[in-house]
């Protein structure tokens, strides 16, 4: 591939740190903002099927779409991309995943990118809403998008039909009004749990043996505070459930979910969501293990320095703070406070 090069131009090692999908969707959105062209290789190369899979390369395909954007090396299996920017220009976007690949992955690209433009991105996308190894609907509706509204990104999302694995199919409709200026975060406590809702859903063709109700159950034997909670059955085109929990705090927003899976009862999908949510509880971060690396982005864009808390810093959220330095001049800062990890974001 013919590779430019110059001052503004950044070249990322994709094996680096955890080395999935997040470099390459925080890279092309991250490009698109900042306008610099990124040559990006050795995608996803530790992973059993390295290079772009069907949610990575549409992700990419949305946001050149977006603003325009050159692409080299756009193909399914790829580890090797060149992208070009253009500038941004909010507009309707429609994405087929064609499989039951994540539409919550295509978003953590595309939200990034349209959060930083004045205007409204409508976006449609079908493809998968529950699916494993990444945030489901649920949770990038009611927590993820909770935390972008705080420092000035609205997103309004609406699922209209869930999609589980092997098929997908599910349909998700997503309005993106963005700022060209970020407000800090600063919270280092949850503060006090004022409330507690839970989901539990699961395919029609699992109602006879009330598949969502025990999953619900199960929950509410760990988090019995479960009010508002809510069980519901859809029609899918494959046969799946899930568990989604979310824990209103005085200053911040936690979540959790587990996915049904063969073999595995209903019991136990919703014993392994309250628990995970009961250990961010008490863990008293302010942002739970998963919003803690996908903040990071936005809070280096932001106008002021940010601080927050998370119990754990996992390989993403050492991953993201690495590549977003390659664009953008911050500073991150971590320190050890008891049990927890104190995040500070200073953008320069």
């Amino acid at each position: 591939m013919n590779v430019p090069t110059g001052p503004g131009f950044v070249e990322i090692d994709g094996s680096h740190g955890e080395g999935g999908g997040q470099l390459l969707r925080t890279a092309v959105a991250l490009s698109a903002i900042t306008g610099r062209a990124v040559h990006i290789e050795a995608i996803r190369a530790g992973r059993e099927r390295p290079g772009l899979q069907a949610q990575h390369l549409k992700g990419v395909e949305a946001v050149a779409t977006l603003c325009g954007a050159k692409l080299h090396g756009a193909n399914l299996g790829s580890t090797d991309l060149m992208f070009e920017p253009g500038s941004i220009r909010p507009q309707p976007i429609r994405i087929d995943v064609g499989t039951a690949g994540a539409v919550s992955l295509v978003l953590q690209a595309l939200v990034l990118a349209a959060g930083r433009a004045e205007g409204k991105t409508a976006v449609e996308l079908i493809g998968g809403t529950h699916v494993a190894w990444s945030p489901p609907m649920d949770y990038f509706k009611e927590v993820f998008c909770r935390h972008l509204k705080s420092i000035g990104v609205e997103v309004e999302v609406r699922i209209l039909a869930h999609g589980f694995y092997p098929r997908g199919g599910g349909r998700v409709q997503v309005e993106i009004e963005g700022s060209d200026e970020w407000r800090p975060m600063e919270s280092d406590s949850p503060g006090a749990v004022q409330s507690i809702a839970a989901r539990s859903v699961a395919s029609e063709e699992l109602r006879n043996a009330r598949v969502a109700e025990r999953q619900m159950e199960a929950f509410k034997s760990i988090l019995p505070a479960a009010v508002p909670e809510e069980v519901a059955y859809v029609r899918s085109l494959s046969t799946g459930s899930a568990v989604f929990g979310r824990a209103d705090c005085a200053s911040a927003f936690l979540g959790a979910d587990s996915l049904g899976k063969r073999g595995v009862r209903a019991e136990d999908v919703g014993k392994e969501a309250a628990v995970k949510l009961k250990a961010e509880i008490d863990g008293g971060a302010s942002l739970d293990v998963h919003a803690a690396d996908m903040m990071i982005p936005y809070l280096a864009l932001a106008s002021q320095p940010s601080s927050f808390t998370v119990r754990e810093m996992s390989d993403h959220l050492t991953s993201v703070q690495w590549l977003v330095r390659q664009f953008i001049d911050v500073e991150f800062e971590s320190e050890r406070k008891g049990n927890l990890h104190r995040i500070s974001v200073r953008p320069r």
